[in-house]
């Protein structure tokens, strides 16, 4: 008879490194957040173009998208430890870069470079947390706690931003980071194990390219296309990226050893989870970033104010997340995807309804709506497709939910977003106020921020028609990126809800 040992206990200096690991993802939770407060204020210091701000926005995702797949396998190789290092050095580094970025382009290669840090960073982190709590309860309750510390930075992300931008530039929502990551990168070599895999597979040079080329041609061709139009050069862009996304698929399947398996998506509910976490996040992002936005510069609410007001939202996902659980003991999947999503939807609805006569409560509310509906749906989207992959595929299945995370918002800050701003310059060109130059309104319909800018150099009566014209024209652009969203969803919900309908997660 074979007697199992028992797995090590974790000691005071695992639970240590945890509570110090979670520090790396308060500070990535709270990136995208605040800097829908923050681009206000960019827009009137660096006026960047419209297509610009929403590179600003989501170039960080796109290419965190991108490599995640990459840099787990690689953590594999070379040292999750090492790799983890690394990557709070260089998101140190490119914090600092963003702050004090001088222009608009390096705003965002600085972005950039964030973004593929935090691809470094967070499969090596939770990687780690596999060797550091080996038995199956205190690794539970290590992810668990490691988790929470994303949802605490969703939460209070915008009310500390809202504060720094209250009293300090806008480079500082980055600045703060620098420090955070400075301690984590002192500390964390001494309380963190490292660990290789000597089986590691093989990185395979190709499929990195590929999968990361077809992302970028295919959002920038999308979203340049929504914002200029169908012009040649942007439709080769997106037939580029298909062609790309084609070859890598393709190779994918030839593959023994692929960077992602094909077979995963023939599971039985994989597909719909997958889907269900990317349509989840196209719908949201877009709507917000015109809400948050339409708060500061349509109805004048302090970045301070704005950031407590989005704790109601954070909140509400979290209680829409709690619940799933419990929901799940009396209903399938799809059953509580069909209770819980025709909340969000409501919520664009009303998101759409409020920003004509500008109710701040009501665009408040709709906001929460779509946080509490949606809590279930990314709940369920990761917990089905883990638990729907054969266990020998889970880490591959997590890094799929990421890529698909990721994708979700990149894809709705650049086609709703996109959509948005060519509706908000549309709006605008054809209510300039008297008095206001040419190229000044060309430059105001760059975006809210610009307008600002503009109309802060015009002052008196032009200056203040200005400001709300550029008004009404964005709550133009959060009632089309709303209701476009809500259709999205309304079809999402039927299809998933009946792919998901018998599905029960383990």
């Amino acid at each position: 008879m074979t007697i199992q040992a028992p797995h090590r206990r974790a000691t005071w200096r695992e639970w240590l490194g945890l509570s110090i690991l979670t520090l790396p993802v308060f500070m990535m939770a709270n990136d995208v957040s605040v800097l829908y407060l923050a681009l206000p204020r960019i827009g009137a210091d660096l006026l960047p173009s419209a297509a610009q701000s929403l590179w600003i926005l989501h170039v960080g995702e796109l290419l965190g998208a991108g490599l995640v797949l990459t840099m787990g396998r690689l953590g594999d190789r070379v040292g999750r430890r090492l790799l983890l290092l690394t990557g709070l050095a260089v998101y140190a580094a490119a914090s600092a870069a963003a702050a004090f970025a001088p222009g608009p382009v390096t705003l965002i290669a600085a972005r950039a470079v964030l973004g593929a840090s935090v691809a470094v960073i967070s499969p090596s982190a939770l990687a780690l947390l596999r060797q550091m709590f080996p038995g199956a309860r205190q690794f539970a309750t290590a992810v668990a706690l490691y988790l929470s510390a994303f949802s605490v930075g969703m939460a209070l992300g915008p009310p500390l931003g809202g504060l720094l931008l209250e009293f300090l530039w806008w480079g500082s929502v980055f600045l703060v980071n620098v420090p955070v990551a400075l301690f984590a990168l002192v500390t964390l070599p001494f309380l963190l194990p490292e660990f290789r895999d000597p089986g590691a597979r093989r990185l395979d040079p190709a499929s990195v390219l590929l999968s990361t080329a077809a992302l970028v041609l295919a959002v920038f061709g999308l979203q340049e296309v929504v914002s200029r139009g169908p012009e040649p050069p942007l439709l080769a862009a997106v037939a580029g990226g298909l062609a790309l996304g084609w070859l890598f698929w393709r190779r994918q399947r030839r593959l023994d050893d692929p960077l992602l398996p094909p077979g995963l998506f023939s599971e039985r509910g994989f597909g719909a989870a997958v889907s269900l976490t990317l349509l989840m996040l196209l719908v949201a992002g877009g709507p917000n970033l015109f809400g948050v936005q339409f708060l500061q510069s349509a109805l004048e609410v302090s970045p301070g104010l704005v950031g407590l007001l989005l704790v109601l939202p954070a909140v509400a996902g979290l209680v829409g997340t709690m619940l799933t659980p419990l929901l799940l003991r009396w209903a399938t999947a799809g059953q509580v995807l069909a209770l819980s999503m025709p909340v969000a939807l409501v919520g664009l609805v009303t998101m759409a309804a409020s920003a004509g006569p500008g109710s701040l409560w009501g665009l408040v509310t709709g906001t929460v709506l779509l946080s509490l509906g949606g809590g279930p749906a990314m709940t369920l989207g990761s917990q089905v497709a883990l638990s729907s992959a054969p266990r020998e595929r889970t880490a591959t299945a997590s890094a799929v939910v990421d890529v698909a995370s990721g994708m979700g918002q990149t894809l709705s800050l650049a086609l709703l977003g996109g959509l948005g701003l060519a509706v908000y310059r549309g709006a605008l060109e054809g209510s300039v106020p008297a008095g206001v130059p040419a190229d000044a309104a060309g430059t105001a319909g760059e975006g809210v921020g610009a307008a600002a800018a503009v109309a802060g150099d015009l002052g008196g009566a032009a200056g203040a028609a200005l400001r709300e014209a550029a008004g009404t024209a964005l709550g133009t652009a959060l009632q089309t990126a709303s209701v476009v969203g809500a259709v999205v969803l309304a079809c999402t919900i039927v299809v998933v809800s009946v792919r998901l309908w018998w599905y029960r997660p383990d």
